[in-house]
């Protein structure tokens, strides 16, 4: 399915793309820290809701 070289261009395009989502937010947060106030609970909520949705989807598919 997928080769040793395409698992490691993932793993890596991965990293990097989060540390430069991380970079960026860190670097707006400083300018502006109105904007980001409630970003981590939002953050938090999607999490619960990926979380609460993958277990409905693999409950549905056992029965």
């Amino acid at each position: 399915m997928f080769t040793e070289g395409r698992l490691y261009f993932i793993l890596f395009f991965v990293v990097a793309f989060i540390g430069g989502l991380i970079f960026a937010y860190r670097k707006d947060i400083k300018n502006n820290p109105k904007i980001f106030k409630g970003a981590s609970r939002i953050l938090i909520y999607i999490l619960i809701c990926l979380v609460v949705f993958t277990g409905i989807v693999k409950l549905l598919r056992f029965f």
